[in-house]
């Protein structure tokens, strides 16, 4: 059996709940429970818990004890009530649910990681029903000027290969990391001509996250641009999924920091802001809130994701953690899992997300959601 404890401490973001919910899932002939404790507990309440846990016979990889009480986490169904099923409610297109967010031609979206894949997707449901200003940050270079003439005769990634090997590139290596930067500087010039043609200002910073000073620089601009910045898209993030016995500490590192680093960078420089955004997004996963196999480091850096937005909640401005089920795949963007996830998703009977419902029901959290709320979980069928 493995038993930790936790202090409840105002503003961790350890990511330990996400974590040892992947522990339960990948061992399970392993009772694995993580007992959170009030911050002020003394040692008799402290031991008093461990007491408890180790006599109970249920398998909770998350416990919450205080005041001689204990309770596990569960997920409940939650409707987004009377004014979201009413009058007031969704026509179906996302324009009254943008306009209930407060999104209009004036206001300024940021996105970032949000020239590429789903987050891609959200820009452009937002740009189609609102034509808002979007500021698109990500770590993608993206060249000035037309694509390279060895190059952009090249449809696919099969067609990038022999097209470099034709240059006389002989690194295998090489040649895959020069295929990706070509296919992803594409997605990102892509999304930038899609947005623009549906009639929103956009423009693309290139920022790695975990750069702080420029972090905070690019927004600072942003905002001296606009004069006012009204929403924050976060969906930057790693995925380099081993099991736990065979996960190196460096790749766990990279995959928490740069997930809950490049959060805590953003919402620090927006919250610095004279005036800040009305919301920030985060963009989780549904490992984070029940985890999964092979997925401990991604778990824990979603998790941990749901204390940053919640910290940085007033009652003016709500921070909200969406952890998402796994997506299908669009024409022009691609899902959030790999291929591997992808067909062990199909044997267990898990269905993906819709790429056109997707934005839509973030748009109708956003407009209609309790602002109280600060993490929730969105997913196309059980888990």
């Amino acid at each position: 059996r493995l038993l930790a404890v936790e202090r409840r401490t105002e503003g961790a973001a350890s990511g330990l709940r996400g974590f040892f919910r992947s522990v339960a899932r990948e061992y399970p002939d392993l009772t694995a429970t993580l007992v959170e404790v009030a911050a002020g507990a003394g040692p008799e309440e402290v031991a008093a818990a461990v007491v408890t846990e180790l006599a109970a016979t249920d398998r909770e990889p998350v416990v919450l004890t205080g005041g001689g009480t204990r309770r596990a986490l569960r997920l409940t169904p939650t409707d987004l009530g009377a004014l979201a099923a009413t009058g007031a409610g969704p026509a179906g297109d996302g324009v009254a649910e943008a306009e209930a967010a407060g999104l209009d031609r004036d206001a300024v979206v940021l996105l970032v990681g949000g020239a590429r894949g789903i987050t891609a997707r959200f820009a452009r449901t937002i740009a189609s029903v609102s034509r808002c200003r979007i500021e698109l940050m990500g770590r993608t270079p993206v060249p000035a000027g037309a694509e390279d003439p060895v190059t952009a005769g090249a449809a696919d990634r099969d067609a990038l290969r022999a097209a470099f090997l034709r240059s006389g590139m002989t690194s295998p290596a090489e040649v895959e990391r020069r295929v990706s930067a070509v296919l992803a500087a594409r997605e990102v010039r892509d999304t930038v001509e899609g947005l623009r043609a549906l009639g929103s200002q956009v423009r693309y910073h290139c920022v790695d996250v975990l750069d702080t000073e420029a972090v905070h620089a690019t927004v600072k601009d942003i905002h001296a641009e606009h004069g006012r910045l009204d929403g924050v898209v976060y969906a930057a993030g790693v995925i380099e999924d081993k099991l736990i016995a065979e996960k190196p500490v460096e790749s766990f590192r990279r995959v928490f920091t740069t997930k809950v680093g490049g959060a805590r960078a953003v919402l620090d420089a927006v919250g610095a802001l004279p005036t800040g955004p009305r919301f920030a997004v985060l963009f989780g996963s549904i490992a984070g809130a029940l985890g999964n196999r092979g997925q401990s480091d991604y778990a824990a850096a979603n998790d941990a994701l749901e204390e940053l937005g919640r910290r940085w909640s007033t009652p003016e401005r709500r921070g909200l953690t969406v952890h998402w089920g796994p997506w299908a795949a669009a024409e022009t963007n691609g899902g959030m899992v790999t291929p591997e996830l992808m067909r062990s998703y199909a044997a267990r009977g898990i269905k993906l997300i819709d790429p056109e419902e997707g934005p839509l029901s973030l748009l109708r959290e956003l407009a209609w959601g309790a602002p109280e709320v600060h993490a929730t979980v969105y997913t196309a069928s059980g888990w």
